[in-house]
């Protein structure tokens, strides 16, 4: 795989239908292999790359899984305008090595650590058995990165289902470790996000009305999905690190993009409604064109 392809998104070859780990055998044993990790901009800061590579972590991983790591963009602290990924508006880990199973190791333990970031700056929640509010967003970055740094990947919409580490239950987040040497396997699905409006005037986020019974039995039975909602919940805002924003998941990935469809055009509703909007604007859905392609 080329690092340049990978990081400006070049489309490949093959269709993209399973995880990215799935990519380890394509390539030979004895070549300098290259992956990438992206973390979410929102999650891109100076803390995080010292949580990740700091304190010696980073040469740590480097002799554990006999590679090299070098952590750019912003929050990086990297001052090399020549390093690739150096103007991107958030932090690209390369990875660079022989053995590709090694690569996709050292891609879990970057992950895993990204998880207990998310986990350990989370303020305590009454009911343990919760996930943290920021954590779907997070796997569903990782899994969409995943995905583009595979070389089967076909399809770079950037807003696109993917097959990502579900985020229940949150067992296999906080004891990954069985006590054997043998980690717990965390269930993949499929997932995909979407934002929720905002009054510009009061800044409040707009999402209950999305959570009502007879829309969550529809979501359940309907589509077969799983659908969460973050940050319209009391104090729950406080607790994101991430803007407010609605989570699906589901085993089928036609399910995730049907309920998809339908949540927008709910959204889409609520807006006309009540005058409220999304930073990032309408969700493209198949069949539409961008505004900036209209004619």
């Amino acid at each position: 795989m080329n690092l340049v392809d990978s990081v400006l998104g070049t489309p490949r070859e093959n269709e993209e239908t399973t995880a990215a780990a799935d990519d380890d055998n394509v390539m030979d044993e004895g070549d300098l292999q290259v992956r990438t990790m992206e973390v979410p901009r929102w999650l891109s800061t100076p803390e995080v790359t010292r949580h990740l590579v700091g304190d010696g972590k980073g040469k740590a991983l480097e002799a554990e899984y006999e590679c090299t790591v070098v952590i750019s963009g912003e929050g990086s602290g990297t001052k090399d305008p020549n390093t690739p990924g150096y103007h991107l508006p958030h932090l690209l880990v390369t990875m660079s090595g022989h053995d590709v199973r090694n690569l996709g190791r050292l891609r879990r333990a970057l992950e895993d650590s990204l998880v207990d970031y998310i986990i350990e700056n989370t303020p305590e929640q009454e009911d343990s058995a919760n996930p943290p509010p920021s954590l779907g967003r997070l796997l569903y970055s990782l899994g969409l990165s995943a995905a583009n740094a595979s070389p089967k990947t076909k399809d770079h919409t950037p807003d696109r289902s993917v097959l990502a580490r579900s985020h229940f239950p949150i067992y296999l987040h906080t004891r990954r470790d069985t006590g054997n040497g043998v980690n717990l396997v965390t269930k993949k699905v499929w997932m995909n996000v979407i934002e929720l409006p905002q009054d510009s005037n009061t800044n409040e986020y707009h999402g209950r009305f999305l959570a009502s019974r007879s829309f969550m039995n529809y979501y359940k039975n309907h589509f077969h999905c799983r659908v969460d909602i973050y940050g319209v919940w009391g104090d729950g805002q406080e607790s994101l690190m991430c803007a407010p924003y609605v989570l699906i998941t589901s085993d089928e990935k036609i399910n995730v993009d049907k309920c998809i469809q339908y949540i927008e055009h709910r959204i889409r509703e609520h807006e006309e409604k009540f005058g409220v909007s999304r930073a990032g604007g309408r969700r493209v859905l198949r069949g539409e064109q961008p505004k900036h392609m209209e004619t």
